[in-house]
């Protein structure tokens, strides 16, 4: 499924210098798009994961600390510009 993550960033340098850490997310969560404010004090990013519970497991130990996080999962009958899956081999 599709999750939109809406970030209030409280402490941008720890949460722009998490990049590394979220490129190395557990198998089946993957970031899609990222779109950060020119302030900094906002950003939105869309994932992929199996639920919300298994995003926020992974992602609210990173971030807790540098941003509030709201996530909703994405309706993807009446969403526009998401991602195309790739068929399987």
């Amino acid at each position: 499924m599709f999750i939109v993550i809406e970030h209030t960033i409280t402490n941008p340098d720890v949460f722009f210098g998490l990049a590394a850490r979220v490129a190395e997310a557990p198998s089946g969560i993957n970031a899609l798009q990222f779109f950060p404010s020119m302030s900094k004090d906002r950003a939105v990013c869309l994932w992929e994961a199996k639920s919300v519970d298994a995003l926020k497991g992974f992602l609210e130990p990173l971030t807790g600390q540098s941003s509030r996080n709201t996530y909703f999962t994405v309706d993807s009958t009446i969403a526009m510009g998401l991602p195309i899956k790739k068929a399987a081999a």
